[in-house]
């Protein structure tokens, strides 16, 4: 028993030893552990070469011909590096053949990787590897990333651009073809007359006349638009024969119903001539269009007052408030019209109007645009001037005293002319049917009550008139008279010399003359009523 107590003391003894032993190395291994953790913290903090090692190797890459970003730009070659780059010469070009190896920036992640590179496990730097350490990349790998990219973006924009030229092309393509389909139904159209007047229009083929010459006479009377397309119809067809003298058509009749027509054998019609006077009113002129079985007054007033297509009517703007639209605009001159010929009305028309575009001129509207005037103001201003002037002669002058007064507006506000009241009474009052109507233009019209001109023209101006508005003398008169025995004129700048002017032109009697007789009349008319009151004349009766 004690022998084996004793071995169990022992063994014990020796167990417990050997785990004191145990724990004491443990205790050791763990004091030079930390020991060495200590070492390496120091290390850590001792070495002031790492950071000029660093240092060293980013003050070279400085100076390199490129600069990077991130990292990522040296690890990715596809994506081109942001450098900024000298320009290109061809010593840098060599520089690349010669492989020369320049120091690239190293980005903060590659100088940690640098730093980390450089200590050890035992803690010490290695002054030796201190300058091969920096990580090199070759400029010349970079330029072949770069150029690679370039080739994409130069392949993208010719794709696109090739794009955008087919469609440039197929835009062409369609305009070409729709223009063509429309001038193809525009040109079928206009050969049949479709869509076009079915008024007659009667005129005369003078004898002798070519294909050319009756193409013209079509065109200028609007039967047709398209002179080649009817000589081409011509051609084809080929009459026998073109008989001249007076014919009838119509706009809407086929180009070869118009070849069949001329074709044919027509009876003359009778013609009359007639004169229209300068300063006419529009119901003269159709008083005198009905006495001469030309149409009927009211017919041509209906007609002639209608919107149409010519020229000036594009011009004509505010007179919306005329009593006829159209009076001042039927040119007077010497005309000759067919007598008792079915809607003649049209035809009139349609010549005194087209006879009206060939005399005012694309000067005479740059004139008036530039005098600050409209067509119905140039032309409601010239009636005027065209009843108010004694001859032709004076309109000039007498259209600068009226422009003066329009000029000067706060001055002279009315015009004043007495013209305007005749066609209040001659015109308005006999045609416009009920007083209510009479009194409404009558308020426009009247230009001793209304400031600047009336609403439309007055009558119908000559083109002395015409030209004396857009050419006036140069003068500072806002009055003017006339002897209504010798035809002379007056013209003033002041009332004063205006009333002195009438006298001379014996519109007025002289003032001097009548002041004595009135003085003599009151101073008897003061002795009665004193003889009177003497004998109770009053009481008498």
């Amino acid at each position: 028993m004690s022998d084996k107590s004793f071995d169990l003391d022992e063994i014990l003894g020796d167990s417990k030893k050997k785990e004191f032993d145990d724990i004491s190395f443990k205790k050791e291994k763990k004091s030079s552990d930390i020991d060495e953790i200590d070492e390496l913290l120091a290390s850590l903090k001792k070495p002031k070469k790492k950071e000029e090692v660093i240092e060293e190797l980013s003050e070279p890459a400085k100076s390199s011909r490129y600069e990077y970003e991130d990292d990522e730009d040296l690890e990715d070659e596809d994506d081109e590096p942001v450098a900024s780059k000298p320009q290109d010469s061809d010593e840098d070009d060599d520089e690349y053949d010669d492989d020369e190896e320049e120091i690239a920036v190293i980005p903060e992640k590659s100088k940690a990787k640098a730093k980390k590179s450089v200590i050890e496990d035992d803690g010490f730097v290695d002054d030796d590897e201190e300058e091969d350490e920096p990580v090199r990349k070759k400029p010349k790998q970079v330029k072949k990333a770069a150029h690679k990219k370039k080739k994409k973006r130069r392949s993208r924009i010719g794709f696109n651009g090739s794009i955008f030229g087919g469609i440039i092309l197929v835009t062409i393509i369609l305009t070409v073809s729709m223009l063509l389909a429309v001038g193809g139904l525009t040109m079928g159209m206009e050969f049949y007359g479709i869509g076009k007047s079915e008024n007659d229009i009667s005129f005369n083929i003078p004898d002798d006349s070519s294909n050319e010459e009756i193409a013209d006479l079509l065109v200028s009377n609007g039967i047709i638009k398209r002179r080649d397309l009817f000589l081409m119809a011509m051609r084809f067809m080929k009459p026998e024969t073109i008989v001249p003298g007076d014919i009838t058509l119509q706009p809407a009749m086929p180009y070869t119903e118009i070849i069949e027509t001329l074709s044919k054998q027509r009876r003359s019609y009778e013609t009359v001539t007639i004169t229209f006077t300068e300063g006419e009113y529009l119901t003269d002129i159709a008083a005198k269009l009905e006495e001469n079985n030309v149409c009927s007054a009211e017919d041509f007033l209906f007609e002639f007052n209608r919107n149409s297509d010519n020229k000036f009517e594009k011009y004509l703007t505010n007179n919306q408030n005329a009593f006829y639209p159209r009076e001042g605009y039927f040119f007077p001159d010497t005309y000759e019209f067919y007598v008792d010929v079915e809607d003649n009305a049209y035809n009139i028309t349609k010549t005194i109007k087209d006879h009206f575009d060939t005399k005012i001129t694309d000067e005479m509207y740059v004139k008036m645009n530039a005098m600050g005037l409209d067509l119905n103001q140039t032309i409601t201003l010239a009636s005027i001037v065209q009843m108010e002037a004694a001859n032709s002669k004076e309109m000039p002058h007498v259209a600068s005293v009226f422009l003066n007064r329009m000029k000067d507006s706060d001055k002279f506000p009315r015009l004043e002319s007495n013209t305007t009241d005749k066609y209040i009474e001659q015109v308005i009052k006999a045609k416009a049917g009920n007083d209510d109507t009479i009194k409404h233009y009558s308020e426009l019209y009247d230009t001793y009550h209304i400031d600047g001109l009336p609403a439309g023209p007055i009558c119908n101006p000559g083109l002395d008139a015409i030209n004396a508005v857009l050419n006036p003398t140069d003068s500072n008169d806002y009055y003017f008279c006339n002897n209504l025995e010798t035809g002379e004129t007056f013209y003033a700048e002041t009332l004063e010399e205006h009333e002195n002017n009438q006298i001379k032109a014996g519109l007025v009697e002289a003032v001097e003359e009548d002041e004595p007789e009135e003085e003599e009349d009151e101073e008897e008319e003061e002795e009665d009523e004193e003889y009177y009151e003497d004998y109770d004349y009053y009481e008498y009766y």
